[in-house]
């Protein structure tokens, strides 16, 4: 599996329609094989720079991005559908950038999370950059550790990742089914042994983290609703 992730900037109160576009071409995207969408998630402004959105799409392997990438830009194989979309979402964002992500082992697949009927308000993303000598037993501790004290809290994992063309790099995504929560995970945590612990050995890796939270699009795949009010 392969992933690939975007962070859009947004104009002005772009958001919604943005989103809702990019489920419409997730419609296409998967029918005609090209990637899956995992999420589509408005920044929380009081978490990170705003207005942003963030993608996540799911992808076969390299192969599989190798034909998506000819789509795109080989001449004899482009997707007709992609420009014609590509210029109608310019009006709501200003650019962005992009990682392309290799899953490790604990990691779900989008089919896992929908198999499980994962729901939630609110996804955190975190961010880590992780020195390259100690990113296995990062991965290690975060499955053998963080994930069952997180889940005892309410907090699911939903992703796991490597960033491929950023040794350092890694991302963790995290699902709470509502923000009262999440906000009470984080109420406390600081008191918490085993978390504090897992501060202590993160420290120790000289990992730094960089937070924020997302709030799904309605009518994707882990939005507890359906439809846009």
């Amino acid at each position: 599996m392969l992933y690939l992730h975007e962070t859009i900037d947004i104009r002005g109160d772009g958001a919604r329609p943005y989103m809702e576009g990019v489920l419409g071409r997730a419609r296409h995207s998967e029918k005609a094989g090209i990637s899956r969408l995992v999420g589509t998630w408005q920044v929380v402004g009081s978490t990170h720079r705003w207005p942003r959105v963030v993608n996540l799409w799911e992808l076969d392997g390299w192969e599989h991005w190798a034909r998506s990438l000819e789509r795109q830009f080989d001449p004899a194989k482009k997707d007709a559908h992609l420009a014609p979309w590509w210029s109608s979402m310019v009006r709501y964002r200003r650019g962005g950038f992009d990682r392309i992500l290799e899953p490790v082992w604990f990691s779900p697949r989008r089919s896992d999370l929908e198999s499980r009927g994962y729901k939630g308000s609110v996804v955190e993303q975190q961010l880590c950059r992780v020195p390259a000598q100690w990113q296995e037993i990062f991965f290690e501790e975060v499955s053998a550790s963080l994930v069952p004290l997180l889940e005892a809290n309410g907090v699911q994992l939903i992703g796991a990742y490597r960033a491929v063309m950023r040794a350092d790099e890694v991302l963790l995504l995290w699902l709470a089914e509502t923000f009262r929560g999440l906000c009470a995970w984080k109420q406390r945590c600081g008191g918490d042994r085993a978390y504090a612990a897992w501060l202590q050995r993160q420290n120790a890796w000289r990992v730094r983290v960089e937070t924020l939270w997302l709030v799904p699009f309605p009518g994707s795949l882990l939005s507890p609703a359906t439809v846009v009010a």
